[in-house]
């Protein structure tokens, strides 16, 4: 066995069997090949919202369902709030509703929370939390929940149908478990699933011989749900392709040795990562023209791209860009490499804008934490660099600078 150690990847304590390693890559290459082959025999198709890269964003599917639900839309189809009523009633919500009355979006709590969707029937209140990538809030549906009792003075119809990818609860920090089972006791809440549900409801929907562009319409969201949750035919004979040639490859062998090799494989991967994530730093760092610099922990006055690698290696346990322009200093970095989290953090209200989810870090005034879109855009995994790179858009978007 001949194993290779590398500086970069040895000052992370890691030892690459290299023949190993060899054999895995040609493997995954004959597989890419293959899977290139079935690409080219797929039938062309085009998805306006991928291409906008939207398909992924929870505002957007919420605007398009609240405006297919909503009865006053240019859709002209009403029916199709009503259909979606009944797809509730299936689910077990115990709404006694037949017409939908008002949709609002982002409806204001005193808190200054706002409802996804908040419908509001000849008869009930359902208050619909759409959470395709985000996390759950504080006292998130509770405080929901609450609010519409006291706004409408109301008790017993108000409903609350939580909407995932597929289907799951929400998490005690959003509602406790004995309230969360108090209302589905009472019918009063339900899961709901973009993977069946929400695509049994869209399948439901139709239109009059002239209305092509809602037709269209209708079809392309069909198809950004399918792709959100992982339904497409094409990706599905795809991984079934993956999934027989790693069987044929790797199905034969033992579990220890499997293990062992996934172990590897692994490894490798948890890795490379901080490889790729210098690399974003270091572009950020080149296009930031001398109002950005390379931080590692406390340290931002490097003076070459060489000492801050050194320090990335050796200490690994925050690493980014500061921006700074005047009194304002914004930082960007990886705050814990295992469970890869980005961090935008400074003393300017500006950070508000840019950043997923606030939450508090010593030493900063305004933080906030990114879900997966980064980690993804880094790897491109979405195609997400297919237009601007990852490093113009900070630059640009983030901080301003052209």
């Amino acid at each position: 066995m001949f194993v290779m150690w590398t500086p970069a990847l040895g000052a992370l304590g890691v030892f690459m069997d290299i023949s190993e390693m060899t054999s895995f890559f040609i493997n995954m290459k004959n597989l890419s090949s293959k899977i290139n082959e079935l690409k080219i025999k797929t039938p062309g198709t085009m998805n306006v919202a991928e291409i906008m890269n939207r398909h992924h964003l929870e505002n957007q599917h919420s605007n398009i369902i609240a405006f297919l639900v909503n009865p006053s839309e240019i859709h002209n189809h009403p029916e199709y709030g009503a259909l979606f009523l009944n797809i509730l009633k299936e689910k077990g919500l115990g709404i006694e509703g037949k017409e939908i009355n008002k949709v609002f979006r982002e409806n204001s709590t005193d808190e200054l929370r706002r409802m996804d969707i908040f419908i509001e029937t000849d008869s009930d209140f359902v208050i619909v939390e759409n959470k395709i990538n985000a996390g759950d809030q504080e006292n998130q549906i509770r405080d929901y929940v609450e609010y519409v009792k006291k706004q409408y003075e109301v008790t017993n119809n108000v409903f609350v149908v939580y909407l995932t990818k597929f289907g799951v609860e929400p998490s005690e920090k959003s509602i406790s478990k004995e309230q969360l089972n108090i209302l589905k006791k009472n019918k009063q809440f339900i899961p709901l699933s973009y993977s069946e549900d929400i695509l049994k409801w869209l399948g439901y929907l139709k239109v009059k011989e002239n209305e092509e562009v809602l037709k269209s319409g209708i079809i392309q969201y069909i198809d950004v749900v399918k792709a959100i949750s992982n339904k497409r035919e094409e990706s599905f004979n795809m991984n079934c392709e993956i999934k027989k040639q790693l069987f044929a490859e790797y199905g034969k062998l033992d579990r220890d040795t499997l293990k062992e090799k996934l172990h590897a494989i692994y490894d490798f991967q948890n890795n490379i990562n901080i490889v790729l994530y210098i690399n974003l730093f270091e572009d950020v760092y080149k296009e930031g023209k001398g109002k950005i610099s390379l931080i590692c922990n406390d340290k931002s006055d490097y003076e070459t791209l060489e000492e801050w690698e050194k320090d990335v290696l050796e200490k690994q346990e925050k690493i980014g860009i500061r921006y700074k322009n005047n009194e304002t200093v914004i930082d960007f970095f990886v705050r814990d490499l295992n469970s890869n989290k980005f961090v935008i953090a400074g003393n300017s209200d500006m950070v508000s804008s840019i950043y997923s989810y606030k939450i508090n870090v010593a030493g900063y005034d305004y933080a906030g934490e990114f879900n997966s879109w980064v980690f993804n855009a880094i790897f491109d995994t979405s195609g997400w660099e297919k237009d601007t790179k990852l490093s113009t858009h900070i630059v640009h978007s983030w901080f301003g600078i052209q």
